[in-house]
């Protein structure tokens, strides 16, 4: 009994992962181990399990268990529960300390009292004493000042020094993902279908227009200031848009499920989560040449942030860790 292939190599609790194997034998004894946590069984044959990922924090790999058999470890990366009794609505941001800042945003209209949290790379959570109504897109800019949007309030605010809070920009409709491009310029979704950008002065214009948005826009610029927009839609197959630096608008993706936050890989590949040709969790979208493939196992993710090694997922209440090799980021 042996495991030949795992697909993909990465995973976030609550995720559906494939294993191909030999000579495993569906039964009562029969068990899958990440660690010494098992997992959900969906769906068993010889050669092909689909389990449910659990949470299993000391997680080296995999391994197939009959009774007193056990398989060779198959190695797996498993993300960790980082921080918990959160509200993430889009992607956190890392700061230049490496700490990870997120949300409680809260229902529409909601005032939480702490909605602005930092987390440490310990998991301990450090609420910010401020006063935003649903927080929602965080962007850090080039000069490392906390750029946040208010849906409620249809704002964008500087978290000035993580001291004073001020208005950059007003009457923005529902705003939601927010990203700066190389020169500064901040670009901001409104999901009733507006793209916003805002100079550094706060004057802002219309760049683009899209379908509405039933939740939020996402937003993601790559190395030469191409803007990429998510947002699920009434629509139940949406898509990846990019939109050039003059607001010309192109379908990158179709089919796309419930698709939200976004983030680059170091060597310039797109993070994308959502669901797509069945499967869900976190795809990699190459610029290269176009290709799409399942990168993380794991439920729809609201948002994701990478930071080096690094790749946080956000997602219901929490947020989850893990780290990838540079062969990761490749395959």
């Amino acid at each position: 009994m042996i495991i030949t292939g795992i697909a993909p190599q990465m995973g976030v609790p609550g995720g559906e992962l494939a294993i191909a194997c030999r000579g495993f034998r569906p039964g009562l004894s029969a068990r899958v181990l990440l660690g010494d946590v098992e997992a959900s069984i969906m769906s068993a044959s010889e050669d092909r399990v689909i389990v449910r990922l659990p949470e299993s924090p000391k997680c080296l790999g995999l391994t197939l268990q009959e009774g007193k058999t056990v398989s060779p470890v198959f190695p797996f990366s498993l993300a960790t529960r980082l921080a918990a009794d959160l509200h993430p609505v889009a992607n956190p941001v890392v700061a230049s300390d490496g700490t990870l800042i997120s949300t409680i945003s809260g229902g529409r209209g909601q005032q939480v009292s702490q909605p602005l949290v930092r987390i440490t790379k310990q998991g301990d959570k450090i609420p910010f004493n401020c006063e935003i109504m649903n927080p929602t897109g965080l962007a850090f800019s080039a000069d490392g000042q906390l750029y946040i949007t208010s849906r409620n309030d249809g704002n964008v605010l500087r978290y000035r020094d993580f001291e004073t809070l001020e208005v950059v920009a007003d009457e923005l409709g529902i705003p939601c993902g927010i990203v700066f491009d190389s020169n500064g310029i901040l670009y901001v979704g409104d999901r009733t279908g507006i793209i916003f950008r805002i100079d550094s002065s706060g004057k802002k214009e219309e760049f683009a227009r899209l379908e509405p948005s039933i939740a939020a826009y996402h937003l993601a610029v790559d190395a030469q200031d191409r803007l990429y927009v998510t947002g699920p839609t009434f629509s139940m197959r949406d898509s990846l848009v990019r939109i050039s630096a003059d607001g010309a608008v192109e379908n990158l993706i179709e089919g796309l499920a419930r698709p939200q936050g976004m983030a680059f890989l170091p060597e310039g590949d797109l993070l994308l989560a959502a669901g797509y040709q069945g499967k869900k969790g976190i795809f990699k979208y190459s610029l290269k040449d176009g290709s799409i493939r399942h990168f993380v196992a794991a439920p729809i993710m609201v948002g994701l942030a990478v930071s080096g090694q690094d790749i946080y997922f956000a997602g219901g209440s929490s947020i989850y860790h893990a780290r990838f090799s540079g062969q990761d980021a490749v395959n």
